[in-house]
């Protein structure tokens, strides 16, 4: 089949990541959440084009996937954080790792997730062993945990330059260094994940919106699948905790 080439500097269509279009595929397996990073031990299912916050880390027999900058393929292969990309859809169980940038350097994470045995505690364990939160300016610092204090409620960026004593153009331009995502895009980020969290320990995901800042439930869907390429629904319904 022939395949289009990837256009870094465009925000093509998802289905033009491999030249095709999403492939039929379900989510299977199980899920290991942690704060700042989880561990995904299962079969790929299909998930539109997508860019997100996390490196990624996917090891098995066979992985494919098509990312802005090419193909990659291998036994076990790294995304760094914000690479447009999908994988290949494979019944085949491997595992997935997301990491936060925040916490893991993408060099180690990847040769930590390749030389770990391969089980699901295993591939964890080795995730943990290399996890090394960056240092970051206190104001920096101040601000992540402001957000994370304020889960459910609505926080506004130039709020947050004001308890910092900063303009915003200067809190800004100290998150684009430090933690490699504007400040809208963050609290997004861990209202995403915190959302997440809930579902997956029972909470409906209405419930699970409501809680961590967003409008309703069709809003935390559009955001995960802008993230993730699939609906959380898919993947709460669709994978299970570790045994």
């Amino acid at each position: 089949m022939q395949r289009t080439s990837p256009q870094p500097q465009r925000e093509a269509a998802p289905m033009t990541i491999g030249g095709d279009a999403p492939e039929a595929g379900d989510w299977y397996g199980c899920l290991h959440l942690a704060g700042d990073f989880a561990v995904l031990y299962g079969g790929i299912g299909d998930a539109v084009a997508h860019r997100h916050y996390c490196h990624q880390v996917a090891r098995g027999e066979a992985i494919q996937a098509w990312t802005e900058h090419g193909e990659v393929s291998g036994p076990c292969v790294l995304i760094p954080s914000q690479t447009r990309h999908r994988l290949r859809v494979s019944a085949a169980p491997c595992w997935l790792v997301f990491a936060e940038p925040l916490a893991f350097a993408a060099d180690t994470l990847h040769r930590a997730v390749a030389r770990a045995p391969a089980s699901l505690p295993a591939i964890a364990q080795a995730v943990l062993d290399v996890r090394r939160p960056r240092p970051l300016d206190p104001r920096v610092a101040a601000t992540l945990a402001r957000i994370d204090a304020l889960p459910g409620e609505r926080v506004h960026a130039a709020a947050l330059a004001r308890e910092a004593a900063l303009s915003l153009s200067q809190l800004e331009r100290l998150f684009s260094a430090q933690v490699e995502l504007p400040v809208r895009r963050l609290i997004l980020w861990r209202r995403l994940r915190l959302a997440l969290h809930l579902a997956w320990s029972g909470d409906s995901l209405t419930r699970a919106a409501h809680a961590a800042g967003f409008a309703d439930s069709a809003h935390l869907s559009r955001s995960m699948r802008s993230l993730f390429g699939v609906s959380p629904s898919r993947i709460v319904r669709s994978l299970r905790p570790p045994p």
